[in-house]
């Protein structure tokens, strides 16, 4: 079901116990082969078939296409806000969802800048405001949610783990608009960083801070050009058949009522 589909006395009717969905995506550079808007496009995809198969079972708000993408913003095509005014946009967005009554809200995340900032705004909610403590406040990326179905071996791709404007990005991008995709102009890129703490592709063990312009040159990561749209249609599969499923759990979860602190003899 869709929040912008229906009216004030509509979504007043609605049990509140109906998972609320809010998509996450971004509008920044992705190399010199893919669109600004793929993490917009690919997390709208996966939450439109999450709603085709769940049609009565969630609430389905648009997408929120701005997105915490100052570390691209050497690249032109970057729009973006800092993480300070992100986390007060993430915050606000759930205080209205649950001033509508709604107890269960998931965010659903397309863009590896927005989860620090949504984290801080979610954590520093529930910290101070009771009613936002009484309901279920969750959020993942699409690619954490599926990360059992999104082993490389499992959707066949030549490289470890998805980084940005990867094969992986790029696969389901091939999937979903290969009209938008230039695989003429994908640039393959090494890790500038590779020690057993940390790779600048990867991740690891430390996380480091910089901006994406020390990180590579074509703005893109890994091996863009061994990618497939049949990697990408699986891909895109598992991710919809884990939120999916998590959603389905996610309605039944029990309240949490106040435990403690425990009261001690004296």
């Amino acid at each position: 079901m869709l929040w912008h589909e229906q009216s004030w006395p509509q979504i007043q009717k609605l049990s509140k116990q109906m998972p609320v969905v809010v998509p996450l995506g971004s509008c920044e550079q992705h190399g010199t082969h893919l669109p600004v808007f793929v993490d917009t496009m690919q997390v709208s995809a996966v939450a439109a078939r999450v709603e085709e198969k769940l049609r009565d079972e969630i609430l389905l708000l648009p997408t929120l296409w701005l997105g915490s993408s100052h570390h691209h913003r050497d690249f032109p095509g970057t729009v973006s806000v800092p993480p300070s005014l992100y986390a007060q946009v993430i915050q606000e967005m759930a205080r209205s969802i649950i001033g509508a009554g709604f107890r269960r809200i998931f965010f659903l995340n397309g863009h590896g800048g927005n989860e620090v900032p949504a984290a801080d705004a979610l954590t520093e909610l529930v910290a101070q405001d009771d009613q936002a403590d009484d309901c279920y406040l969750t959020f993942a990326s699409w690619w954490t949610i599926a990360q059992p179905e999104m082993k490389a071996e499992r959707v066949g791709m030549a490289t470890a783990g998805i980084s940005h404007a990867c094969e992986y990005e790029t696969s389901f991008m091939l999937f979903l608009r290969p009209d938008l995709v230039k695989m003429e102009n994908a640039r393959q890129s090494h890790p500038v960083v590779n020690k057993p703490w940390h790779n600048s592709e990867i991740g690891g063990r430390v996380k480091v801070y910089r901006r994406f312009h020390r990180l590579t040159a074509p703005g893109s990561m890994g091996e863009p050009a061994a990618a497939t749209a049949q990697k990408g249609e699986r891909i895109a599969d598992a991710v919809v058949e884990q939120v999916v499923a998590f959603l389905k759990d996610f309605r039944n979860w029990p309240d949490l009522p106040v435990v403690g602190p425990v009261k001690l003899e004296q």
